[in-house]
């Protein structure tokens, strides 16, 4: 039997069915039931055991990845580049531009965001507008009844 942890890459809730399950040799999904069936029986005195034991079980060691931040550089890895060919050679007008997980985020990216917006959306209000336009051109033309066509 190993050392038991939370598992990292088994969790749930907080790892701890995955960690067992990883020590136990079973299967999580069996473990999991096995708590739920449980809970039902003992009237929930096993979710505080549960979250007891979660406190005092250490995580499962290894790398603790920082939460997702699109604005953020890459680890390793270039970012999108326009979607530009033959992105592994380097080219002598760009410098490598490396920006750490904190770096600040470029405001002038978001005001040409905006600016692009605001004209999609004053595009889209003039097209509704000339279509409104033509549909009421439409409606007032005069209606030509003839006497005796009924």
């Amino acid at each position: 039997m190993s050392k038991l942890y939370r598992s990292r890459r088994d969790k749930k809730v907080t790892g701890l069915c995955g960690g067992l399950a990883e020590a136990m040799n079973v299967d999580a999904t069996l473990l999991r039931l096995l708590v739920v069936i449980t809970t039902i029986f003992t009237g929930g005195t096993v979710i505080f055991i549960y979250f007891v034991a979660a406190l005092v079980i250490p995580k499962e060691p290894g790398y603790d990845q920082p939460p997702f931040d699109p604005y953020a550089g890459s680890y390793g890895r270039h970012g999108y580049n326009g979607g530009a060919w033959n992105t592994h050679k380097s080219h002598p007008n760009h410098a490598p531009q490396h920006t750490g997980y904190n770096a600040p985020y470029d405001a002038g990216k978001t005001n040409n965001i905006d600016e692009m917006m605001k004209d999609i959306e004053k595009k889209a209000l003039q097209r509704e507008v000339e279509e409104l336009r033509a549909k009421v051109a439409r409606l007032e033309q005069p209606i030509d009844i003839k006497k005796g066509d009924v």
